[in-house]
């Protein structure tokens, strides 16, 4: 009786363990749309604006917006990139999929080819 309580206690904290821990998975994408941005990861999903982050190497520019006195106070800023057409991206995919931060542009190599 006690060596299934403790089977399922030591069970229980490893599935703890596991669920707490921030998986990140890299992955490959290419720019198919501009505004709104979207990215193609891996040529088989279509990832929205609203799901992407921007860091500074694919930032072009960023504005407060001063539209509403509200936004003043809240430090809202209008973040415009500076990705085109076809421009490929290294993205750091966080675990269940609800959001990818483009990490930077890379350059063709040949592995594009294959």
């Amino acid at each position: 009786m006690q060596t299934a309580i403790l089977a399922e206690t030591l069970a229980g904290l490893a599935q703890r363990a596991a669920d707490s821990q921030l998986a990140v998975n890299f992955a490959f994408g290419r720019v198919v749309g501009e505004s709104p941005l979207q990215i193609l990861v891996e040529q088989r999903l279509l990832v929205p604006e609203e799901q992407l982050i921007l860091t500074d190497p694919v930032i072009g520019s960023v504005e407060r917006r001063l539209d509403d006195e509200r936004y003043l106070h809240d430090k809202i800023y209008t973040v415009y990139h500076n990705l085109t057409l076809d421009d490929r991206v290294l993205l750091a995919c966080v675990q269940g999929g609800q959001a990818y931060v483009i990490v930077s542009r890379y350059y063709a190599t040949e592995l594009d080819e294959a």
